[in-house]
């Protein structure tokens, strides 16, 4: 299926082109695209004028092209099977319905339908794309939570296990605390203290180097960067909750330790 763009032009031998293609063809002189003559398939066109540039979206670059006529494409390039893709604008989105109707009896006409008849041509608004892409965006926002979730449960095993080795090699220190009066208390929350600490510094690394790519992305594509202060709130939150869930079981049993053995730990 082939899509072409509509122009306001009904002279076949002329064209618009958009800036991408004006490069190519002029390279940084591109004030001389207009009223030059180039060739598409053999067949010669003059330019009318250079559009500015509208990026790519969903794979698609929107600038790799060329815009002609209707009349011309049918003339020049149409065969048995070609099918078309023909974008119409109304001047007031209150209008869209009722455009959406018109165009539907046009082209019902057209194709010369029956009142029985289904239509064999679709017609999409802008907002049911938008729909489309929302819904695919919302596959990725469930795949990327629970990439994160299987993450974060990765995160904590480990900071569990650094806990747990931290508690073994610092077992004399426990010992001495508590002979010199360390309640156990005491001990638990400076094990859980330190796994929070260990688990928001990696939440902060991980919000600076997003913030970091964010912008340099931001620079690359031209758009702006906005930080994005409710998901650093939540990082900072479920960090936080897993470093208490993950240090628990280390503080425990630190605190459970005899001193008196722990002493004598070698």
């Amino acid at each position: 299926m082939r899509t072409f763009y509509l122009c306001n032009i009904h002279i076949y031998t002329l064209l618009c082109l958009k800036r991408y293609i004006a490069v190519r063809f002029f390279k940084d002189n591109i004030d001389r695209a207009v009223n030059a003559i180039i060739r598409v398939n053999d067949v010669p066109y003059r330019v009318l004028g250079v559009l500015a540039s509208r990026g790519s979206s969903f794979g698609f670059s929107r600038d790799n092209v060329v815009i002609l006529s209707y009349k011309n494409i049918d003339r020049n390039y149409s065969n048995s099977v070609s099918s078309y893709t023909i974008a119409i604008m109304t001047d007031d989105i209150r209008n869209l319905n009722e455009a959406m109707g018109e165009a539907e009896g046009n082209f019902r006409a057209i194709r010369k339908l029956t009142i029985t008849e289904e239509n064999n041509f679709v017609l999409d608004r802008n907002d049911a794309i938008v729909e489309k892409a929302m819904k695919s965006l919302g596959f990725l926002t469930v795949s990327a939570t629970v990439i994160g979730l299987i993450t974060l449960i990765g995160a904590a095993i480990g900071l569990m296990n650094i806990m747990l080795v931290s508690v073994t090699e610092r077992t004399k220190e426990v010992g001495l605390i508590k002979a010199i009066g360390g309640k156990s208390k005491l001990v638990r929350r400076q094990f859980l203290l330190e796994a929070v600490i260990i688990s928001v510094l990696g939440a902060l690394f991980g919000i600076l180097l997003g913030v970091a790519i964010g912008n340099l992305f931001s620079i690359v594509l031209s758009t702006g960067f906005v930080v994005p202060w409710n998901w650093v709130i939540y990082g900072i939150v479920i960090c936080t909750i897993v470093g208490l869930l993950a240090g628990l079981y280390p503080a425990l049993k630190a605190g459970r330790l005899n001193p008196i053995e722990a002493l004598r730990y070698e």
